[in-house]
């Protein structure tokens, strides 16, 4: 793991602006900074439903749903680059945030790096995996410069977009569904809710990316034995929940999170 937070500490910032000669030119496309691996990426999105625990959010939503992008090595460099954001998506964001003067689609314009669907790459059980969680509110978009970069050296990445919080997460069905958990957040035990809620979330994930049916195709490409969680905020404070209690998880990285909420400290689950 010595590798994995060696990447972490030296990724780049989220988006960097092409610079094409005015100013005004250098405002217009947004782009992610180039992956610093040899390996091209490849990237996908995966629907996991928990049916053995309800939603933490929803009253009466008896099953946890999660949408799940994959970044991992590929051997293919040509095709459709992910989406950062769909214009939907964006507008909600933007919306949600409050943010003024910003074009509604937005970040449905980002340039990304990593091929729609391209066939993994790999020895097996020979990748070591990475899990990120973003900040509250947050979109997993936000973390797709360092999911690229830590996939183009050699990881699979799981990106978990953690349902109702944030503004806008699309299912395969078309729902598109928003932040339920914003109406919570002013009880002073929300936050330990929230980072106990993603631990489980991460402990799913890697139920499902690492048993003996993998949801992914490339699943078996996965060394189980070799396995990090990171975040960002309050996906930091969750990486390291979930560190704590996972013993499948050998390393992890909370950036910029705090570890107390309310006065309650990040402990394992009662």
């Amino acid at each position: 793991m010595k590798a994995f937070l060696t990447v972490c500490a030296l990724a780049a910032g989220m988006l960097t602006p092409v610079v094409t000669g005015t100013a005004a030119q250098a405002a217009e496309p947004l782009q992610l900074s180039a992956p610093t691996g040899r390996h091209p990426v490849g990237a996908t999105e995966l629907y996991l439903k928990d049916t053995s625990r309800p939603d933490p959010w929803v009253p009466g939503q008896t099953a946890r749903e999660l949408m799940v992008t994959l970044w991992y090595p590929t051997d293919t460099r040509r095709g459709t680059r992910t989406e950062y954001l769909s214009a939907e998506e964006s507008r909600l964001l933007i919306e949600g945030k409050h943010l003024e003067g910003v074009p509604p689609d937005i970040f449905s314009t980002v340039g990304t790096h990593a091929v729609v669907d391209a066939k993994p790459a790999g020895r097996a059980r020979s990748l070591p995996l990475i899990v990120l969680s973003p900040g509250w509110t947050q979109p997993i978009a936000t973390l797709t410069g360092l999911a690229e970069d830590l996939a183009s050296h050699g990881y699979v990445v799981a990106g978990i977009n953690h349902t109702y919080e944030t503004y806008a997460i699309t299912f395969p069905d078309g729902r598109i569904t928003g932040c339920a958990a914003c109406a919570l957040d002013n009880d002073r035990t929300f936050f330990g809710r929230l980072y106990r809620s993603r631990a489980a979330d991460v402990s799913f994930v890697l139920d499902e990316l690492t048993g003996r049916h993998p949801a992914w195709r490339g699943g078996r490409l996965i060394d189980a034995s070799r396995i990090g969680v990171a975040g960002h905020s309050a996906g930091g404070a969750a990486a390291l929940a979930a560190l704590m209690t996972d013993p499948r998880i050998d390393a992890g990285i909370d950036v910029d999170g705090t570890t107390d909420s309310g006065g309650d400290p990040v402990v394992p689950p009662a």
